[in-house]
């Protein structure tokens, strides 16, 4: 029961510094985003509302992004007070290990964790649509913009054949200016179909193409060509299955991400950067956790410091980490490392930093 009584105050404890970190975060972040969007308002087109629309669609990603850091700041502040209030003390003379005590930090880190992982799932990638959708319609306007239209793709069918398509829209199932190209062993090319469109039936479970002509190279000068009003093209892939739409992938959910990974995989695209985006969301819970795990010591060490110095050491454990897991995101999305070690990497580094830290204090 007395335990229970300890573990409810540190908890409540917490929110306070995370909540204060995580709107001064947000509000710096979101302000300087505003005003460097500001300068679109010379086109005649854009207004403060649209601006702060896209301020708004926004947010969420902002607010996923500085939440570990909003996550260490309340976790070093709570034992930092504690500590100077001499609670801490009150608590270990009272048959309380420091580890004891950092779980009811953990549990409300670990809460924070999942939510975000919930936001950066469901709320943040129809958001990046809408702020997409605004920035390219009223802030850089782009021509007949299409959000879900994607111009010159290459698609590889099979290990000999590659599909191209002036414009692509998923949504509607239809490519337009459509070429498919057959080749031998030696990369010569064998068969050519060119079409207007190329559309997918849902009643026959396929794409046909539409207003084309079928070109047999028979050697190097001569062709031999046959018109035709509807074919069946060898892609079989359903629209729903396909993932070429121009959204970044660190912008996308991890079911988003796997869909983009097996559609890769069935038309032998690379799939490196998208297997080290989802890799990297996948560890996102530990990373909160490691992070906040490596401050907390700090805070018992440095005993009655200054609120400034806390701050401090937050951004500098954040950045830190930040910085590796860049630098190993980086090196995943260009197929230099295993995307696997590229997301798990810094987590594994860390917490063997972290192991070693409660080793040498004692804790």
């Amino acid at each position: 029961m007395r335990a229970r009584i300890i573990y409810t105050y540190i908890a409540k404890k917490f929110w306070g510094p995370f909540f204060f970190a995580m709107g001064v975060f947000a509000a710096l972040v979101v302000l300087g985003d505003m005003f460097e969007k500001m300068k679109n308002l010379g086109n005649g087109i854009t207004t403060m509302w649209d601006i702060f629309s896209y301020a708004l669609a926004t947010f969420p990603n902002w607010l996923a992004t500085i939440m570990p850091v909003a996550c260490l700041l309340g976790a070093i502040s709570v034992i930092s007070e504690m500590i100077s209030n001499g609670e801490w003390t009150a608590c270990v003379a009272g048959g309380f290990s420091p580890k004891q005590l950092f779980k009811p930090i953990i549990a409300c880190i670990l809460l924070v964790a999942g939510g975000t992982m919930l936001l950066q799932e469901f709320v943040v990638p129809p958001l990046n649509v809408k702020a997409n959708y605004i920035y390219y319609t009223r802030m850089k306007p782009r021509p007949n913009y299409n959000q879900y239209l994607e111009n010159d793709v290459l698609i590889k069918i099979s290990p000999t054949q590659m599909l191209y398509a002036k414009e692509v829209d998923l949504t509607k199932g239809a490519m337009t200016k459509v070429s498919v190209d057959t080749f031998d062993e030696s990369w010569d090319i064998t068969n050519q179909i060119v079409a207007d469109q190329m559309v997918w039936d849902e009643s026959r479970q396929g794409w046909f193409f539409i207003d084309g002509i079928r070109r047999t190279f028979v050697n190097e000068l001569e062709t031999q060509e046959e018109h035709f009003d509807s074919a069946p093209s060898p892609l079989t892939i359903r629209p729903k299955e396909m993932s070429i739409g121009r959204v970044y992938e660190d912008l996308m959910g991890i079911r988003d991400l796997t869909k983009r990974i097996r559609f890769h995989e069935q038309t032998g695209i690379a799939s490196y950067s998208a297997e080290t985006m989802r890799q990297s969301k996948l560890a996102t819970p530990f990373v909160t956790l490691i992070m906040c795990l490596l401050g907390m010591p700090f805070a018992i060490s440095t005993r009655r410091k200054s609120k400034i110095v806390n701050i401090l050491a937050s951004m500098v454990i954040a950045f830190t980490f930040w910085w590796l897991m860049s630098m190993c995101t980086s090196m995943g999305e260009n197929g230099y490392i295993n995307p696997f070690l590229a997301g798990w990497g810094p987590v594994l580094i860390f917490s063997v930093v972290v192991f070693f830290e409660f080793k040498w204090l004692r804790l």
